[in-house]
């Protein structure tokens, strides 16, 4: 019975399969503790590169486990992401492979064709490197987070009525949170215009990646007309709210006031071309004053010529005598004899006595002459007005505003409404935001209430993620989840393995002697001398091996409880 005792186990294993299971098991259990172990680490991963696209991937991806590198994809922003300690190695295997091909631009025109490459390929090649650059430079502008650009350039035929211009498309992939002015996009289009020959602004379409229309439409039709009017319109009225939070976001806290603006616009453009006149105000614009003046002392007879210009000569009248007949008829007398006769001294008598008689008769004569022009200008205005489209010709201002939060000697919040001065101090404030103007009907009201939902985050600040969104979480829990494993093969495995292990390293004489001591009665005589010797052979054992006897104790002991 002894004998078989010591060669066969309770459990029914063999003593010598037992052990061997034993170090199995704890071997099992070390190499699930390294797996947590290593997992619970894991390799830190680096960019490698972002915002590519599927072919770039597809070509990289295969680039590194050819060359055995580990790597990961982020779905979310297109990046592949290496193990830190290859992120150099990675780099250069691909930049010796030319990956990745899309961010080369005209340094792709750097690479040998090849022979026999045509004239198109050529100009295809040329026109994609083109795009390349255009889509990195826009790339570049902060809110922009990719750009693509597409050309059409079409092919200039030799006769100049088949002409035809060239156009292009961008595609703008915005950052999360971020928009393009008009500014902006009009930058982009004179961009791309200014780097295409013959390229007009008008022919660039801008679209970002909602879809929306970014380039303002060029013609001149009743929907274009409408797009731009609700553009301007709802610019407008964004501008005066966001003057008036601004405003108020200091005096009753960030996320507390809520403003809305209604901008009533006179579309229509027109021309007036006026002129007035004021009669009563007359200015002397010019005068001419001419003068002339003349003496006439007796006017010359006869024909016209030296002897009649020549003024006659100095006579002297002598007295006639008393039966002479009148002047006249003496004179005819003697003029006719004189012409009858010949007789000269006569004629030349009577003549002297003629003029000199003609002298002493005719009188002198003053003339003289003034003219005077004045020319008179009257007040003239003229004027022309054209009055753009996008007159404002209402504004109507609703602002809602948050109780006041308070806190009182306890520490304690409250809310306080506000006081009839404090909204019209308010008010005025908002009049004076807006640009209030009473004659033209504008209106503001200013409404106090308690707010019952959470203020809202002030645009342009950033949320923090939630604590399960940080990397720090997941390394915790992968801390928490290592831990906790371990803690479960140790007391499910390492433990009951350690336990039977020491159960093996039993003494075998003490075996025996348990064993013949529960098969042996112990009434008999013979027992109790057997038992008698079973104790000072047990006394024996103490005294030569104490320790392994008080473990083999410590084991009954366990097995009983």
């Amino acid at each position: 019975m002894a004998a078989e005792a010591s060669t066969v186990v309770p459990g029914g294993l063999a003593g010598g399969l037992k052990p061997l299971l034993v170090l199995v098991g704890l071997a099992a259990a070390v190499a699930a503790g390294l797996s947590i172990a290593l997992w619970w680490h894991g390799p830190t991963y680096s960019l490698l590169y972002s915002n590519l696209g599927a072919e770039d991937q597809a070509q990289i991806a295969q680039a590194l486990d050819a060359a055995q590198i580990p790597y990961r994809v982020q779905p979310g922003s297109n990046a592949i992401e290496v193990a830190t300690e290859r992120l150099t190695d990675a780099r250069l295997k691909l930049a010796g492979q030319g990956l990745p091909e899309s961010a080369g631009g005209f340094a792709a025109l750097d690479k040998d064709p090849g022979f026999g490459v045509s004239q198109f390929v050529e100009s295809e090649r040329y026109q994609h490197a083109l795009e390349s650059e255009l889509g990195r430079t826009i790339a570049s502008l902060r809110p922009v987070a990719a750009a693509r650009v597409h050309l059409a350039m079409p092919r200039q035929s030799p006769f100049v009525h088949e002409h035809h211009g060239a156009s292009a498309s961008v595609f703008v992939q915005l950052k999360a949170g971020r928009r393009l002015e008009q500014e902006q996009v009009q930058a982009i289009i004179n961009l791309v215009a200014s780097s295409i020959p013959e390229l007009e602004p008008g022919q660039v379409t801008v679209v970002d990646q909602q879809g929306r229309l970014l380039s303002t439409p060029d013609g001149h039709d009743e929907f274009s007309l409408r797009e731009q009017q609700f553009d301007m319109a709802h610019r407008l009225e964004d501008d005066y709210r966001q003057r008036v939070e601004s405003l108020l976001a200091p005096l009753v806290g960030a996320g507390r006031v809520r403003a809305q603006v209604v901008a009533q616009m006179d579309m229509s453009s027109t021309e007036e071309a006026r002129e007035q006149y004021r009669p009563d105000s007359q200015i002397v614009r010019s005068e001419q004053t001419s003068e002339q003046s003349t003496r006439d002392a007796g006017g010359s007879a006869g024909v016209p010529g030296a002897l009649s210009n020549q003024p006659p000569p100095a006579g002297v009248a002598g007295a006639p005598p008393a039966n002479a007949p009148p002047a006249t008829a003496q004179n005819a007398a003697n003029g006719n004899g004189a012409g009858a006769n010949g007789g000269k001294p006569a004629a030349a008598g009577a003549n002297g006595a003629a003029g000199a008689a003609g002298a002493s008769a005719t009188p002198t004569t003053d003339t003289s002459s003034k003219e005077s022009t004045r020319n008179y200008e009257i007040d003239r205005t003229l004027a022309y007005t054209r009055q753009p489209a996008g007159k404002l010709k209402r504004l109507t201002v609703a602002v809602l505003i948050d109780d006041a939060h308070t806190v009182d000697k306890d520490g304690k919040a409250h809310t306080v409404a506000l006081t009839k001065d404090q909204l019209d101090h308010v008010t005025q404030l908002v009049k004076d935001a807006v640009g209030f103007d009473e004659s033209r009907g504008d209106v503001v009201n200013v409404v106090n209430s308690s707010f019952t939902e959470e203020p809202a985050v002030p645009e342009g600040t950033l949320e923090s993620p939630k604590i399960w969104e940080k990397p720090l979480f997941f390394d915790l829990l992968k801390i928490v989840m290592g831990a906790a494993v371990l803690i479960v093969l140790v007391l499910t495995v390492v433990r009951p393995l350690m336990r039977t292990l020491l159960g093996t390293l039993r003494n075998p004489r003490l075996e025996a002697v348990q064993a013949q001591a529960l098969e042996q009665p112990a009434a008999t005589p013979q027992a109790a001398l057997a038992h008698e010797q079973q104790l000072v052979q047990a006394r024996t054992l103490v005294g030569q091996d104490p320790k392994r006897v008080a473990q083999v104790v410590r084991e009954w002991v366990d097995q009983d409880g």
